[in-house]
């Protein structure tokens, strides 16, 4: 019977990037509620004995964030898994719309995506900008001293904070669209990221098959 089972799985997160994911995702958790007591430690005294602990983890964490990052964008070019993630296909612009179709409720079916829609790359892509936004805003904060000439080309000091204080919800934003989405589809979609694999046939009857392209070769 677990043989059966396990015939009818296919791998879809090999356990690089499942450690990249659960890493990045523990650290901009972290970097969040830490970021939070920094900007009010009164208000957010519940996360934090005191400022000092939660500087020293927000930084422990912002180079994790930083280094897991670098490691992704590694395995990205390495592996060609940038077809697979990044938004920056005209195919990928022109799917957007029988995506969001299918999110309306109002078409049952979509074309075969490959691994990921054309929503969720476009939302990753979009995380790697936020994430080198928010580490060159956070040294800027950090070396106010050092960096106050590129905090003077930003327009300052209050313009800095507010971009990162910006960009943190919209960190939160993402990850609750993100969380959103994968329950939607379907707890498998949500278990792959644990365990790396999904059913085979997952999703099979509302994906309409699309003629290979070299474009889409590299989607699986």
């Amino acid at each position: 019977m677990a043989a059966d089972s396990n015939s009818n799985m296919k791998l879809r997160h090999p356990l690089s990037l499942r450690l990249f994911h659960w890493v990045n995702a523990i650290s901009i958790v972290m970097l969040t509620l830490t970021g939070f007591v920094i900007h009010d430690p009164i208000g957010f005294r519940m996360f934090s004995g005191n400022m000092d602990t939660s500087r020293y983890l927000h930084f422990i964490f912002m180079y994790i964030l930083i280094f897991s990052t670098i490691g992704r964008i590694w395995y990205m070019i390495i592996a060609k898994d940038y077809r697979n993630i990044l938004f920056y296909r005209w195919q990928d612009v022109k799917d957007m719309g029988s995506l969001i179709l299918y999110y309306l409720f109002l078409k049952n079916t979509h074309p075969d995506y490959g691994k990921y829609n054309p929503g969720q790359k476009l939302m990753y892509t979009l995380v790697f900008i936020m994430i080198i936004i928010q580490v060159i805003t956070g040294f800027i904060l950090y070396m106010p001293t050092a960096l106050n000439g590129w905090a003077m080309a930003l327009g300052g000091f209050i313009v800095v904070r507010l971009i990162h204080y910006c960009i943190t919800w919209l960190f939160i934003l993402c990850v609750m669209v993100h969380v959103y989405l994968d329950l939607a589809e379907g707890m498998p979609v949500l278990m792959s990221m644990i365990n790396g694999k999904i059913p085979k046939d997952f999703h099979a009857h509302i994906k309409i098959p699309r003629p290979q392209t070299d474009a889409s070769a590299g989607n699986e």
